[in-house]
């Protein structure tokens, strides 16, 4: 458990943060190590990775770094291209002309480019709602859309820090499911859940539970899928049923596009993927090691869209279908919408249009390895975009 990751290595291959980073970081450490004390010792790693990201003041998402686009640890598809929003509002306008009603509801709305994206490509006029519970990236979105939108666009865009009490129309999840804390499991012939502890210098890894919530999902998903060797380590995600739950309480007639990397679950828990998936951006280098610059760096999991899929129809949603991001822009008019902005470009315009493409959609790049999961309930809306998988 302690060589999970080696911490010396990885911090030879970062840069060094900054005095005010460090004292930012340290002021997380002490709450972190306070926890730690009073909980005899040792936190679940699920814990550890939702303080680290989300406790109001300190957490990565709570406090005031940058954290996306160039500045900041790592860059968006709305960041990379412009392409991406417009594309996604023909899929949305497409939705709307099937009955459902001209709301949209993004969660985790990053720097607010998607919203911008969406807003000026839409053929009519609809109601944008922003779930932000960061009031460092609601500051940043509000003065970035005010900037960039019409007076009228801008006026049109609701924040809100927790699920509206009724909502119909389309709820949108860029990069959401990626970031909600994980359980870390391991196997030692028997399977046990991976916790941190502190020893006074650093936090390390140490030995949870032998018989969790998690422990018995990643039992049934080797049921499944077949004997996963020794020394696995891996994550299950707990979230995506309550957090669907809580969505279906307060929709009626509803469609629900997610984007984010992951695999089924096949893929997911192969064998030869023994170091699960977890990945830590920090000023755009990615590495392994979720124990190191607490709250500087952002830590995530891939998306596990059979469960994901299977918490969604116990919470009475009907799956859309399933599809890879290239074949998702591709299918709603990529090409097109390119065409179409480059017009009056000039040569070094169109290179840069062509690598935003490909970026988008090679499979060496985000167009296999992003995905696209659609749910709905109540409206019978036809998305042809999402033909393949679950």
């Amino acid at each position: 458990m302690s060589s999970y990751h080696s911490q010396e290595q990885t911090l030879e291959q970062l840069p060094a943060p900054g005095t005010d980073e460090i004292a930012h970081s340290n002021r997380l450490v002490d709450f972190l190590v306070n926890e730690i004390e009073t909980n005899t010792g040792i936190i679940s790693f699920r814990d550890f990775m939702g303080r680290v990201l989300y406790q109001p003041g300190l957490g990565y998402y709570s406090a005031g770094l940058s954290k996306f686009g160039a500045d900041g640890d790592f860059v968006t598809a709305p960041e990379i291209s412009t392409l991406f929003g417009r594309t996604l509002a023909r899929q949305c306008e497409s939705i709307f002309n099937q009955g459902c009603a001209r709301n949209l509801l993004e969660f985790g709305a990053g720097s607010g480019r998607l919203c911008e994206q969406v807003l000026t490509r839409l053929a009519g006029s609809c109601h944008y709602s922003i779930l932000e519970i960061s009031a460092d990236l609601r500051l940043r979105q509000q003065e970035y859309l005010r900037a960039c939108l019409s007076d009228d666009a801008f006026d049109r865009i609701t924040w809100l820090d927790e699920l509206p009490t009724e909502f119909n129309g389309i709820v949108l999840g860029n990069e959401v499911l990626d970031a909600m804390p994980v359980h870390l499991v391991s196997k030692d012939r028997q399977w046990y859940e991976l916790g941190v502890g502190f020893d006074g210098k650093r936090f390390n890894w140490c030995r949870f539970a032998d018989d969790s919530e998690a422990v018995s999902v990643i039992r049934q998903i080797e049921s499944r899928q077949g004997l996963l060797p020794e020394e696995y380590t891996t994550e299950v995600n707990l979230n995506y049923r309550p957090w669907l739950n809580a969505l279906r309480n307060c929709c009626n007639q509803v469609v629900v596009l997610m984007i984010d990397y992951g695999y089924e679950q096949a893929q997911y828990y192969h064998p030869e993927r023994y170091t699960g998936t977890l990945i830590c951006h920090y000023r755009h280098r990615n590495h392994a090691d979720p124990l190191v610059y607490p709250g500087l760096q952002d830590i995530s999991a891939s998306v596990d869209f059979d469960a994901f899929a299977d918490a969604a129809i116990d919470c009475d949603f009907d799956i859309c279908g399933l599809s890879s991001q290239a074949q998702f822009l591709l299918s709603n008019g990529l090409l097109e919408e390119a065409e179409s902005a480059q017009r009056d470009c000039d040569t070094m315009g169109r290179l840069g249009f062509a690598q935003q493409i490909k970026t988008l959609t090679l499979p060496t790049e985000m167009g296999e390895r992003f995905k696209v999961i659609g749910l709905q309930k109540n409206l019978h809306i036809d998305i042809p975009a999402l033909t393949t998988g679950l």
